[in-house]
């Protein structure tokens, strides 16, 4: 049970890393967006990242399969953010399918947190 709330702890790191990432995206200049961001988004990539690996190590079916959609999801993400160059355009294909693999990460770290919930109460 310790994998899974660790893992929860990795997803809901990488949200507010997403968030800080997109917030200091968005106060600065597009023309110079500066290497924060980027950073930010990085760090959140390696959070969401552990949590995938520390789920697709547990021993329940269920919790692996929500661990190779995060896996997924995040290599997704990153190769998106790696192969779309951002030259201040708007990229609306790219920015769709970032949003429905955000939507997706939304999803699971949700019912990964009522998981958790139910463990500790049948537990206590």
């Amino acid at each position: 049970m310790a994998r899974k709330t660790s893992a929860l702890v990795a997803l809901l790191l990488f949200v507010v890393l997403t968030g800080a990432a997109i917030v200091v995206s968005g106060s600065r200049p597009a023309s110079d967006p500066g290497a924060v961001p980027a950073v930010l988004q990085i760090a959140g990539y390696l959070c969401a990242l552990a949590a995938g690996v520390l789920l697709l190590t547990e021993q329940e079916p269920a919790t692996r399969r929500i661990g190779m959609v995060v896996t997924g999801a995040v290599v997704l993400l990153g190769l998106l953010d790696a192969l779309v160059s951002d030259d201040g355009g708007a990229d609306i294909g790219a920015g769709l399918v970032r949003l429905l693999l955000l939507v997706v990460m939304a999803v699971v770290t949700v019912r990964l947190s009522l998981a958790v919930s139910a463990g500790r109460r049948s537990t206590s």
